[in-house]
This record gives structure tokens, C-alpha cells and sequence, in this order.
């Protein structure tokens, strides 16, 4: 039984990551594309900044997937302090 128990605890840190990850990668993601619009058709830094915008966009792809999977378990993410939940999930 505890066994389950470490692992929903796992799942709920996992959870929680996720959504502070998202929440990051939304700002990120929303920045680069402002930066492109703003930028000339031919300025040298668009290419990149592209690049770093689908990074970003595969990145908001995975965290939705590891939400999907902890919502599908039915672990809903608290508020809670993460190295105090990290200390109680370590061995």
C-alpha cells in the first residue's frame, strides 16, 4: 500500500511541475512569437527565433501530455512547497 501511495505522491509532484512548466513555456512561446511579428520580413534573427519558438511549442506538447496522463489518474495538482513534497517522496 505504500508503495501506491509514493506513487501518487510522485504523480502529484509530476502534476504540479507540469503545470508551472506550461505556465513558462506560455510566456516563452508568446514572446517569440511577438518577436517575430516585430521583426523585419529578412531580419537575420528571425530563423532563429522561429527555431526556438517550435522547441518551445514541442516542450508545451509534452507538458500537456504528462497533464493528461496525471489527470487521467486523477491526481489534481495543490498548492504546496516543493521541496518539502520532494523530501517526503525521496527515500
Amino acid at each position: 500500500m505504500e508503495r501506491l501511495t509514493n506513487a501518487d505522491r510522485a504523480c502529484a509532484v509530476a502534476a504540479a511541475a507540469a503545470h508551472d512548466f506550461n505556465d513558462e513555456l506560455t510566456i516563452i512561446v508568446n514572446s517569440a512569437s511577438q518577436s517575430i511579428l516585430n521583426l523585419e520580413p529578412g531580419h537575420p534573427a528571425r530563423p532563429y527565433i522561429a527555431d526556438i519558438e517550435s522547441a518551445v511549442q514541442r516542450c508545451v506538447w509534452k507538458a500537456a501530455g504528462l497533464l493528461t496522463y496525471t489527470a487521467r489518474r486523477g491526481v489534481r495538482p495543490v498548492s504546496a512547497c516543493m521541496e518539502r513534497v520532494v523530501a517526503e517522496v525521496e527515500p
